[in-house]
């Protein structure tokens, strides 16, 4: 699958699209598929960092999610279930982890070439989360990849004023994809 999402990458970049969408639902596997796509752009050369938001799982259950620092591998904790923090939902988010994450993508819009934020959820959407740093993504003039799920596809698309891009889905675990709208393929 990496080396699918890093044709397509290459490709985008190559036809001069600013960014590609990564979607799939929850265990498709996209934040895996994020961090394996970060190293192979960087064996082609290419400057990538942003953050990643890999799950923390107690008893086969998610419990919480951590965010990744792209460029220097250091890891905060993001969210959990139950704890102190900023309620969102099912989760309730760390400001320490928000601040973490968002100075790793504002440091990323000044020094990458590519910008990967996994991933651009309703929060960002209500304006929290991770919306500061992408913020500064979207200002500047690096290749952007962001995962999210299927159904917010066309609302990060208008939010962030990247109607069109490319959007690659990737499989769920029974083999079956969802294909969103606009240029798109499934890995």
């Amino acid at each position: 699958m990496s080396g699918d999402l890093l044709g397509a990458v290459l490709s985008a970049r190559q036809r001069g699209e600013r960014a590609l969408l990564v979607t799939g639902e929850i265990s498709t596997g996209k934040t895996a598929a994020i961090l394996s796509l970060t190293e192979d752009l960087r064996r082609h050369g290419l400057r990538a960092a942003g953050v990643a938001s890999p799950r923390v799982l107690a008893d086969g259950e998610t419990v919480g999610y951590r965010v990744r620092d792209l460029a220097t591998g250091e890891e905060r904790p993001l969210c959990s279930r139950p704890a102190p923090g900023l309620p969102f939902r099912r989760f309730t988010f760390s400001p320490e982890g928000l601040a973490f994450a968002n100075a790793a993508l504002e440091r990323a819009a000044r020094e990458a070439a590519v910008i990967v934020v996994d991933e651009v959820g309703p929060l960002e959407l209500s304006g929290g989360g991770f919306t500061p740093g992408l913020r500064a993504a979207l200002g500047s003039p690096a290749f952007l990849i962001f995962t999210t799920r299927p159904s917010l596809v066309d609302k990060v698309q208008a939010w962030a004023g990247l109607e069109g891009v490319p959007t690659v889905a990737l499989r769920l675990p029974d083999g079956t994809s969802f294909v969103a709208r606009g240029p798109r393929s499934t890995i």
